[in-house]
């Protein structure tokens, strides 16, 4: 079986021959607006603006995502009609990439386009976070409309990204800290769950499955994840969540993808990284749904590495 067949057996609720580490065989491609965490896809940069008006700055250049913005152009809710959204259908936001996607083996590969920051993030961006925290609570309809501004941003992009014939697309929308949500369930589901429902289903209509990508402790909202739709989880951050419990709400309705702590991989032993993977692979690997990886990237050491990859490798056909 190859790894691609592997995979999507694994996507289709079909027992996967092995439990794959990290997304085997899946090409990913961003557009421009997708790279504003990395330098607008400047691997040099050390300051950039993105296409929304955000200023970055690079925290650590030997970590391996060390970003932070800056600034946040929209000053209130109030400028929300003024403010200059970007052009969804620039020609310019798939120029680069539209070539490589064309030479991408479709009988070997299979095709992941990428959109990080979608909803939730992208808001708390263009507000501040503080900001947008308190209008979610004090001017919700404002913060609902400043929502539906950037979901109709997002669907028109989404609709270019699935004329690609897409396998998969990823959404990134962080919403966990290391302790909790980082707002209340209640109004996760009233703001944020309806409109990512739109980005899935269309999805969905268009045959190819999804991946929601939200560090920290998101056991709250994973019932809601399952209900509108999204097929794969990530990053099953460790140390916040409750795995067992994941698994129970998951298993045959969601594959999960991550879950190895990145914290003890950069601090651990070899030794320790072996038994901890052991155990994630237990609980994660039982009955298939699992995609095995680190729930962080950070600048690990390759002993330990080594160590995680052997020990997915040597019991990654365990439990399935």
């Amino acid at each position: 079986m190859t790894p691609k067949e592997n995979i999507l057996r694994l996507l289709k609720g079909d027992n996967p021959e092995y439990i794959p580490y990290g997304l085997e065989s899946v090409r990913t491609f961003w557009h421009r607006d997708a790279r504003f965490f990395f330098g607008n896809g400047d691997p040099t940069a050390v300051e950039w603006t993105d296409i929304w008006g955000v200023d970055w700055r690079l925290g650590d250049p030997s970590a391996a995502e060390s970003f932070y913005p800056v600034t946040h152009p929209l000053e209130s809710l109030c400028d929300l009609d003024r403010f200059p959204f970007p052009d969804p259908y620039d020609p310019g936001l798939f120029a680069e990439i539209r070539p490589e996607i064309e030479k991408v083996n479709r009988d070997e590969s299979l095709l992941m386009l990428s959109n990080p920051g979608c909803l939730f993030t992208r808001a708390w961006l263009l507000l501040g976070m503080e900001n947008f925290l308190s209008d979610m609570l004090l001017e919700p309809d404002g913060a609902e409309a400043l929502l539906d501004r950037i979901l109709a941003y997002q669907q028109a992009v989404l609709e270019q990204e699935l004329s690609f014939r897409p396998d998969i697309v990823y959404f990134g929308d962080d919403v966990g800290t290391t302790k909790a949500l980082m707002i209340r369930p209640d109004l996760w589901r009233s703001m944020v769950k309806p409109r990512l429902a739109k980005l899935t289903r269309m999805c969905r209509e268009a045959g190819c499955y999804t991946i929601l990508h939200s560090c920290g402790k998101i056991e709250d909202i994973i019932d809601d994840v399952i209900e509108i739709g999204v097929d794969i989880l990530n990053p099953v951050q460790a140390t916040a969540n409750d795995l067992v419990l994941l698994k129970s709400k998951a298993r045959g309705k969601l594959t999960l993808y991550g879950g190895m702590d990145a914290g003890l991989l950069v601090q651990g032993t070899p030794n320790e990284v072996q038994c901890h993977a052991s155990r994630t692979l237990r609980i994660l690997g039982d009955g298939g749904g699992y995609i095995a990886g680190p729930d962080q990237l950070l600048p690990f050491s390759p002993n330990n590495i080594a160590a995680l990859q052997e020990t997915v490798r040597r019991e990654g056909k365990l439990g399935i």
